[in-house]
């Protein structure tokens, strides 16, 4: 597996081996999760079920983060139960790991629920899809908000929209926080960033889903790792706005402030482990800043 150009050689043949060890245990794991969860949805009263399922969820996502070899480490303090929580947005392990702090639910793409198998589990707890291109969606997503939040779960939204390689935060999507406004909640933040040895490829590339691989080849990729550590920091207070943008500029000003970059590869490197028809899309492997800087230049020359 050359395409991680690791700087410690035994990587590209031990990785390999890891990583197929690593994606038998993690399916064999999914699979026997997916039908306990939805063994005990079945044979368990809906009320017990919605009563017991924060304790539930949260114990399958640590079981996931586990067999995943990502360990976690959190600062600050956990938003209390019944919570409308934010953050951005890295990759598909961003569910379980805050699924394993918080047992909450969330609102993710609708993309997400198209995978074959990935979206059967995160139906079965309690996760809810958004089709953000569609309006009429919105407005179903909105009601699904409004109904968790009153039972007094906890709902996880990531209002950026889409998954990123951790390099800053996009602006967020104000349209999900109009349920936070309309109940007057405040809305509680944190960032998530993920690191690895110092031998091995940076997070950004080893478990930043940007380009959106194939989910079975992107895990595989992310397995060769010797660990993964995700870092979690939550907010000290949380937001309160009138209107939805208001609170959307706050809370992204919140989590951008607080972020901490994750390493990134050069645009060069990044074309030469590019494992989807070995396509480089501009909007993918330009740094921010320097789509920023050709912005203005074509500006200027127009």
């Amino acid at each position: 597996m050359s395409y991680f150009l690791s700087r410690n050689p035994r990587y590209t043949v031990i990785g390999a081996l890891r990583g197929l060890v690593r994606l038998f245990y993690f399916a064999s794991v999914f699979f026997w999760g997916a039908l306990a969860a939805l063994f005990i949805r079945t044979v368990l009263p809906i009320s017990t079920y919605r009563r017991l399922r924060p304790e539930i969820v949260r114990r399958l996502g640590r079981i996931l983060v586990c067999a995943s070899n990502i360990r976690i480490r959190n600062e600050g303090t956990p938003p209390p139960p019944g919570a409308l929580v934010v953050a951005n947005h890295v990759s598909w392990a961003d569910s379980f790991t805050f699924l394993s702090e918080l047992g909450c639910r969330f609102m993710v793409n609708h993309l997400y629920g198209q995978i074959v198998g990935f979206g059967v589990v995160l139906r079965s707890v309690g996760v809810k899809f958004v089709n953000r291109m569609s309006v009429r969606a919105i407005g179903h997503a909105q009601t699904a908000m409004r109904t968790i939040l009153e039972s007094g779960e906890s709902l996880m939204v990531f209002p950026e929209g889409r998954t990123s390689r951790g390099a800053g935060v996009r602006p967020f999507k104000s349209a999900l926080l109009q349920v936070a406004v309309d109940l007057r909640r405040p809305v509680y933040w944190a960032t998530v960033r993920y690191e690895t040895p110092a031998s091995w490829p940076p997070a950004s590339v080893v478990i930043g889903w940007e380009e959106w691989p194939p989910l079975l080849t992107h895990i595989y990729r992310a397995f060769h790792a010797p660990r993964i550590t995700c870092r979690i920091h939550y907010g000290k207070a949380p937001i309160l706005a009138e209107d939805r943008r208001s609170l959307a500029s706050a809370l992204y000003e919140a989590v951008s402030s607080a972020h901490r970059s994750m390493p990134q590869l050069p645009e060069a490197t990044l074309r030469r482990i590019d494992v989807v028809h070995k396509v480089a899309r501009t909007i993918v492997y330009t740094p921010p800043a320097e789509r920023g800087r050709d912005q203005e230049s074509s500006g200027d020359r127009s």
